[in-house]
């Protein structure tokens, strides 16, 4: 496929590094030379100084000849002109970034997709639903829902106080639990691991799960019984990003919203139902005392400045929170901040952008992949055919690769456990689990 994608930055050089991991060709169009450069240095890249909306600068990338536009500048007005000129000399799909909430109101009469552009996403609407399914199961390292919410992904940390601690499955306390879910994946330190009924679980090994919510749920209060959920969030950054996250949380916790500027403190008021907004600087106790901050507060820090986010976190820490939760912009920070434990976890709104738009990626068939931060690897979601060649088989017949695994099945929206005499029909929808590598030949198998 050959993909144009407009803006070098942290969320264009994401998407380009995973596309040209699956062998797609890339051209890439900014106005910064530098940043074309340092793109160019470590990716196999065509790369076009220019702007993206500039209709010479697109001639020029031969963009009539590509099968995709990705719009990911700072720009919204950018990215929206470059996928209308895109439309306009027949590029079959169109992705566009944009910052401002009010492009994604469908109601408008000026809806962009149907002004052709097939995909507009919001990054921090994307980070706050992160967010949100971290608070609501902060035992995990991320969690997310697949299937309109029928089945749940989760990632567990094996602590030395964990009950599946130098077990196999079979050998597990609580069988029903496991029985329940399907294990998916291990990192054990750099290394990936699919498991089987006779890998033992060891110490500092990372575990993906995929289940029903209400099974993974429970599997959670198993291995991390230590942890009480959440009874207050406090918000620092009253921003797009934490607006968002509050409207999301403000029906499930209590919630309060702390905000410096005092105009955007009361638009935030004025948005918000159940919130307490107040207007305060996060970094001072006293704005923490007031917030009633106790150690069943989660503290989750969404201001623009990633250093003072830190520091917010550590203040919150300090002062009791029993969990923390910081937004990095800058993607070559998240590594070092989660190496150190600074933080109980980390979000970054150009890796939720990358999730989103990988969703959107796949082929007609492949009806979305999730990137799994802490984890490398994705998940598919296949639907059967009858050009599949594994229509009709059982799971135990499909050779499949070894760095993959078949997670559930969803037919007739009832959750099936992908055990090997399961036989696959048609229209049933497959959740595979696959490292990046095995991406293109899973596609031959399923499609």
């Amino acid at each position: 496929m050959r993909i144009v994608i407009i803006g070098a930055g942290n969320a264009g050089q994401q998407l380009a590094k995973r596309l040209c991991e699956e062998r797609h060709s890339v051209v890439m169009v900014d106005v910064s030379a530098d940043a074309l450069a340092g793109a160019e240095a470590t990716l196999d890249i065509l790369t076009i100084c220019g702007s993206g909306a500039n209709p010479a600068t697109l001639e020029e990338a031969q963009l009539d000849r590509s099968d995709l536009l990705i719009a990911v500048t700072d720009n919204d007005e950018t990215n929206i002109l470059a996928c209308l000129l895109a439309h306009s000399v027949g590029v079959s799909k169109k992705v566009a970034r944009v910052t401002d909430p009010e492009y994604l109101n469908r109601s408008s009469h000026y809806n962009l997709q149907e002004m052709g552009i097939d995909l507009v996403i919001n990054q921090k609407q994307e980070c706050a639903r992160e967010v949100f399914n971290m608070l609501q199961m902060p035992g995990a390292l991320e969690a997310f829902d697949l299937f309109a919410g029928k089945v749940m992904v989760a990632g567990f940390s094996i602590n030395s106080r964990s009950p599946l601690l130098d077990r196999t499955p079979a050998e597990c306390d609580r069988l029903d639990l496991i029985q329940n879910v399907r294990l998916i994946a291990i990192r054990r330190k750099n290394t990936l691991v699919v498991p089987h009924g006779d890998t033992v679980f060891r110490k500092n090994d990372l575990v993906y799960l995929v289940g029903m919510k209400d099974d993974i749920t429970a599997f959670s209060d198993w291995i991390c019984s230590d942890i009480k959920p959440f009874e207050k969030v406090i918000i620092a950054g009253g921003g797009d990003l934490g607006l968002m996250l509050a409207k999301f949380i403000e029906t499930e916790f209590e919630c309060v919203l702390l905000e410096q500027n005092e105009e955007r403190a009361r638009l935030c008021s004025s948005e918000l139902n159940k919130t307490l907004v107040l207007r305060a600087d996060a970094l001072t106790e006293t704005a923490l005392e007031e917030s009633g901050l106790h150690d069943r507060t989660a503290f989750v820090a969404l201001t623009g400045d990633d250093e003072g986010n830190i520091m917010n976190c550590l203040m919150a820490q300090k002062k009791g929170a029993s969990f923390t939760a910081t937004q990095i912009t800058r993607t070559d920070f998240v590594d070092v901040v989660e190496q150190l434990y600074l933080v109980n976890r980390v979000v970054s709104p150009y890796i939720s952008t990358t999730n989103a738009i990988l969703h959107y990626l796949r082929s007609q068939k492949v009806q979305a992949a999730s990137l799994l931060h802490n984890l490398p690897g994705e998940l598919l979601d296949v639907i059967i055919t009858s050009k599949s060649k594994t229509a009709g088989k059982k799971i135990q017949e499909i050779k499949m690769p070894k760095s993959s695994i078949i997670a559930t099945i969803l037919r007739d929206n009832e959750v099936l456990t992908a055990t090997g005499d399961v036989k696959l029909t048609l229209e049933d929808r497959v959740l595979i689990f696959c490292h990046p590598s095995a991406v293109k030949k899973i596609q031959s198998l399923f499609l």
